[in-house]
């Protein structure tokens, strides 16, 4: 009787902390001595449908190699190793867009709004994307791979302590 109690306990515990993991999907944090940071990765990226693609053709999105949450969580790894917290203050939305070839990599990469003063910024995020080694499965149109273009929305928060 006593194994089933705490089976029966261990079991609640244990689905109660998949809901809170579930809750906190998208939210990354990282903190450092005088930062802390979150970067709200929004879900559904912006697909774009590729013009010479009529609509009457089957169209499939490019994926990414473990589907959207792994990228999430690549983007988050790199934006973590090498965008400077330390130098930048960040808080607001920005989009990231990136163009992906017929063979699946990335090609094209810009990262808007420019705001005043965050050429280095900027530039750190775009080496952080380019830093993810693994591929895309390219979009197709009626099985035929074809160039797309992909806009993620970053949500980023930053709350900065003197020291």
């Amino acid at each position: 009787m006593k194994r089933l109690f705490f089976l029966m306990i261990f079991a609640t515990v244990f689905f109660q902390a998949q809901e809170i993991e579930d809750l906190q999907e998208g939210y990354f944090f990282s903190e450092s001595s005088k930062n802390f940071f979150r970067v709200d990765i929004k879900k559904p990226y912006d697909y774009y449908k590729v013009n010479s693609c009529a609509d009457d053709s089957q169209f499939v999105r490019a994926q990414f190699e473990g589907g959207d949450a792994a990228f999430n969580r690549e983007l988050f790894r790199y934006i973590s190793a090498y965008v400077d917290r330390e130098i930048y203050v960040v808080n607001g939305t920005f989009f990231l867009q990136m163009d992906i070839d017929k063979q699946g990599k990335v090609t094209g990469l810009n990262v808007i709004p420019k705001v005043e003063n965050s050429e280095g910024f900027l530039r750190d995020l775009k080496f952080a994307v380019r830093k993810i080694k693994k591929n895309w499965t390219p979009s197709k149109c009626n099985d035929v791979p074809v160039d797309s273009k992909i806009r993620i929305k970053l949500n980023f928060v930053t709350e900065s302590i003197d020291v």
